[in-house]
């Protein structure tokens, strides 16, 4: 072969088969590195977002975001909902009604008529339900705003959107709150004025004539005592803050590592198939491949139409080693790690909703730990209740007990109830609060079985060792329980029965 024609093979070899590195970019069929844990937890806010927010939650811009957050967590995490419905749900709303005046100076007829329609206000107040309702709000978001609608027959609060709303004074221990005027104009020139209860729309009026005669007036205004119910749970602090801003961190958290599991599981199905393309070795080219691309394309295309969606196919004239992406099995798992921080994130116990381990007696400190918390709420609720009847009632003998009984307590502090009441503390209400009982179904219930039905009279207990007497046919007139028959006794028993100094001897 001439020189000549040497040289024109290499230059027409050279154009066919050193192709660029684009083309090798197309090779790869199966996409491998897609958008693994892309989901997010909150498309409006990432977790650094959340953190820097929470650090200048003093920001009133902040405060509003981190409600929103907070709602936005609670209808995503099932670890918070929980944690929320736990405090929320967790006191019993056990109540008594105790005289605040001296009764023996007062007359017996207004004190008893004022402690019945008492009985029936809180009996048809609902208690568990409206304040379970409140502080599922109130756990939520910090700050409950209510607006208290009532007739004879029905008592329902209607929640305000906090939006408009801001806590603004204090009366007997207990917030009141203002809304922005703006707003309710904003409904008026919808024609939507009429939604609003009548003292709102009257208010509304009201500083709309002084706004048009003096733009700078304020534009929030408080809404009156008697009609309103405000709950903070921070109330040490006026900033609304949600009560468990601090385990926001740990959600993400627990969002992250569930997006790694995914990830990790996700990669354990796939599979890349690797095909070398042969090159020359005595050749002074760069890329001089021994077949060309054409050629290549076929054989890769072919591998290609046959495997499944989750095996990758690359065409290389380089070795690839395989990456092992998997850890530890002992580390593998860091959901189950961020699960149990959220739950020390937020102090509660994480006993109360997993078995994983088994601890009664710390169970038990961190349950009366929670509780410290919603009784502190009870009180302020215990307050509001108590402003309430004042507004109800012109010369109040009565106020409202929230006793500190909770779903987890309920049968310790019944029980001492009852064993004051056995040594004579008139606390026979407070035992009946314990056991579900409203005031007034004490009452009207003792009347219907005592006085109405007799049931203490027909209802006669059954014959046992406790009710039988020692008069009764058939039954040992000795102190103490029947002897066991001989043949019943141990043999232990039988040789102390048989000593000079035993008991049955010295009968």
């Amino acid at each position: 072969m001439t020189e000549q024609n040497k040289e024109t093979n290499e230059v027409s070899r050279n154009n066919v088969i050193n192709f660029s590195r684009e083309d090798f970019a197309r090779l790869v069929i199966t996409d491998l590195s897609g958008n693994v844990g892309g989901r997010g937890l909150l498309k409006k806010y990432t977790q650094s977002e959340v953190r820097e927010i929470v650090e200048n939650f003093k920001i009133e811009r902040n405060q509003e975001r981190l409600r929103e957050i907070s709602v936005l967590l609670w209808a995503k995490s099932p670890q918070y909902q929980r944690l929320l419905k736990y405090f929320a749900g967790m006191a019993t709303f056990a109540h008594v009604i105790a005289p605040i005046k001296d009764l023996r100076t007062l007359n017996n007829k207004k004190v008893q008529k004022q402690y019945v329609e008492i009985g029936e206000l809180l009996k048809l107040m609902s208690l568990r339900h409206e304040m379970t309702k409140v502080l599922n709000v109130a756990f939520r978001e910090d700050i409950f705003y209510g607006y208290v609608h009532k007739d004879k027959r029905s008592f329902y609060i209607q929640q305000m959107p906090p939006s408009i709303c801001k806590a603004t004074s204090v009366e007997d221990g207990v917030f009141n709150y203002s809304i922005d005027m703006t707003h309710i104009q904003s409904q008026d020139n919808k024609g939507k004025l009429h939604v609003w209860a009548k003292e709102i729309q009257i208010k509304y009026l009201e500083w709309k004539s002084m706004r048009e005669r003096n733009p700078k007036i304020s534009q929030w205004v408080e809404l009156d005592a008697k009609n309103t119910i405000c709950i903070k749970v921070n109330e040490d602090m006026l900033e609304p803050f949600p009560p468990f801003a601090g385990v926001f961190d740990s959600i993400f958290d627990i969002e992250a590592f569930k997006d790694l599991r995914k990830d990790r599981e996700k990669l354990g199905n796939y599979m890349v198939l690797t095909q070398k393309l042969p090159m020359r070795q005595d050749s002074e080219n760069n890329n001089d491949f021994m077949i060309d691309k054409e050629f290549m394309m076929f054989f890769h295309n072919q591998a290609s139409d046959v495997v499944p969606d989750n095996v990758g196919v690359i065409t290389s004239p380089m070795d690839i080693e395989p990456i092992n992406f998997q850890q530890d099995k002992v580390d593998r798992d860091g959901v189950a790690k961020a699960t149990r921080d959220f739950w020390e994130d937020g102090g509660t116990s994480q006993l109360l909703f997993s078995s994983s381990n088994t601890s009664s007696a710390g169970l038990g400190m961190s349950i009366k730990s929670d509780e410290e918390m919603v009784f502190a709420l009870l009180t302020q609720i215990e307050r509001w209740l108590n402003r309430y009847l004042k507004g109800q009632f012109g010369d109040l003998m009565f106020n409202v007990s929230i006793l500190p009984v909770t779903r987890y307590n309920q049968d310790e502090m019944h029980k001492m109830y009852l064993e004051s009441a056995q040594y004579g503390v008139p606390v026979k209400s407070h035992l009946s609060a314990t056991v579900g009982l409203d005031p007034i179904e004490v009452m009207n219930m003792s009347y219907l079985e005592n006085d109405m039905l007799k049931m203490h009279e027909e209802w006669i207990p059954l014959m046992s060792s406790h009710t039988m007497s020692d008069s009764v046919e058939g039954t040992n007139s000795s102190d103490g329980a029947p002897k066991k028959k001989d043949k019943e006794i141990s043999d232990e028993t039988s040789r102390d029965r048989d000593k000079p100094n035993s008991d049955a001897n010295a009968k």
